[in-house]
């Protein structure tokens, strides 16, 4: 058994040293990792260490769950492991941030009368009704009646659940609505 090998098999019984050792030595894939994933989604709400750190937990789960008598090596092992953990990573943080986008986006916007009635700044006052009014068009001309009817009642604040209680349909029905909607809005918004 070479020493990596065995540094795995250490980690799996808490040897933290030993997975210093196995975080060393797997450090230029993890850096290989990190810049190729924060490379692929300039603009992201993440940094290069909160990669780094996820690649550090996908290396040392790979640790615990790695099965030598599956003929797979280590490092192939740990990098599918870790390329997957860092793919959710990034999914996630970008639907994070499109969520977090559309709602800036319905605080802001989609109350106009409020965005009007601020006289402070009349001009800007002016172009924001006037940006809030286009992109409540481009949203409306981008989505189904339906879509826009469940994607208003969601700006609204209310839950899916509800939602689907006020609309008469199955819950599903509106969980896939909005996941469409989401989609389309992304499409729309971000190109």
């Amino acid at each position: 058994m070479d020493i990596l090998q065995e540094d795995v098999m250490r980690t799996k019984y808490g040897d933290n040293e030993a997975f210093r050792r196995l975080l060393e030595a797997y450090d230029p894939m993890i850096s290989s990792l990190v810049t190729e994933f924060s490379r692929s989604c300039p603009g992201c709400d993440f940094s290069e260490d909160d990669l780094r750190q996820e690649a550090a937990i996908a290396l040392y789960f790979s640790a615990l769950s790695y099965k030598a008598e599956k003929n797979i090596s280590f490092g192939l092992y740990a990098k599918i492991c870790t390329k997957n953990r860092l793919t959710s990573y990034v999914k996630k943080s970008v639907a994070k941030s499109l969520s977090r986008m559309i709602s800036d986006c319905i605080d802001d916007c989609f109350d106009c009368e409020t965005a009007a009635d601020d006289a402070e700044q009349p001009l800007n006052q002016l172009i924001s009704a006037e940006n809030c009014e286009a992109l409540k068009k481009r949203i409306r001309s981008g989505l189904t009646d339906y879509e826009y009817e469940v994607f208003m009642l969601y700006a609204d604040g209310l839950a899916p659940a509800e939602i689907s209680e006020q609309l008469g349909k199955e819950p599903k029905s509106v969980y896939n609505t909005l996941q469409r909607v989401r989609k389309k809005l992304k499409k729309l918004l971000c190109t």
